[in-house]
């Protein structure tokens, strides 16, 4: 297969396929290497054209680099399961600066995305075999983190707005420290990336996605009772029986069994005055 970028820099290591990677990293090895060297932005025009010269200047160079990038570069097969989902990256930044010892790998470089962690696992100069092992993990300890994402399926409704609010309202009372000068989510990822950023555990997210969904029914309710006023009533245990067997027989509650009885009465007046009509014989 022929290297559809056949320039200057692809020819002076042409033991090798200097695909956007590679050059990537190359730019990464060679600042790190050369400092002084002027090899303009990562991307910039004449940016593999600067490369190659300083390789070509440099004794051994080209050899050099294919060893240092046969011994540093893992399989593309190795990073397939990376994407360019923000909360997976935020993850992964997290995780390679933890095993580079909480500190930074790369500077800030106009690099975004799953192109930005490729670039951070590539330039760790360790070999392929522990690079591999960590790179795993990394994976393993992924995999087992967003396996909890089905407690989040809960704001996937119409709602999802309303529902983020009570959930920021939840977190705010429950971690006020945590949320101080925050800005409440917008968006669901945003919630749940905010809580993977937390020194919050697993079991702690279940439990407060619960609380959430609480309050969440809470509010439900309160509303729906607008309008309404709670009264207490003595009745026989006849009327009780019975006004549990019409509860049964058409499927509702003993409010909604009186609400329609009041409602008919009220339209039609038959029946008050049909019972009361004895009374007034006497």
């Amino acid at each position: 297969m022929t290297n559809p970028i056949n320039d200057k820099l692809q020819k002076t290591l042409n033991g090798l396929n200097v695909d956007s990677r590679l050059s990537t990293w190359l730019w990464l090895f060679l600042k790190g290497r050369v400092p002084q060297a002027n090899l303009g932005e990562l991307g910039s025009p004449g940016m593999r054209d600067r490369m190659a010269e300083l390789i070509q200047n440099t004794p051994t160079g080209a050899e050099s680099i294919e060893a240092q990038s046969a011994a540093f570069l893992l399989p593309k097969e190795y990073l397939e399961w990376i994407t360019s989902n923000k909360r997976q990256n935020l993850f992964l930044t997290r995780k390679l600066i933890e095993r580079n010892g909480n500190t930074p790998i790369i500077g800030p470089i106009n690099l975004t995305g799953r192109d930005l962690i490729i670039a951070m696992i590539d330039i760790l100069a360790i070999d392929q075999n522990l690079k591999s092992s960590i790179i795993y993990q990394i994976k393993t300890e992924w995999e087992q983190h967003s396996s909890q994402d089905h407690i989040f399926k809960w704001f996937d409704t119409p709602d999802t707005e309303q529902k983020l609010n009570t959930a920021w309202e939840i977190i705010k009372s429950k971690y006020p420290l945590l949320t101080f000068q925050q800005n409440p989510p917008r968006e669901k990822d945003d919630l749940v990336i905010f809580l993977d950023a937390q020194p919050i555990t697993a079991p702690e997210k279940t439990l407060l996605m619960d609380s959430i969904k609480k309050r969440w029914s809470q509010n439900k309710y309160r509303a729906k009772q607008t309008g309404k006023k709670q009264y207490n009533f003595i009745l026989s245990d006849k009327t009780i029986k019975r006004l549990d067997k019409l509860a049964d027989k058409y499927d509702l509650k003993r409010t909604e069994v009186l609400e329609i009885l009041l409602q008919i009465e009220e339209e039609k007046g038959i029946y008050i005055p049909e019972k009361l009509k004895p009374l007034r014989d006497i």
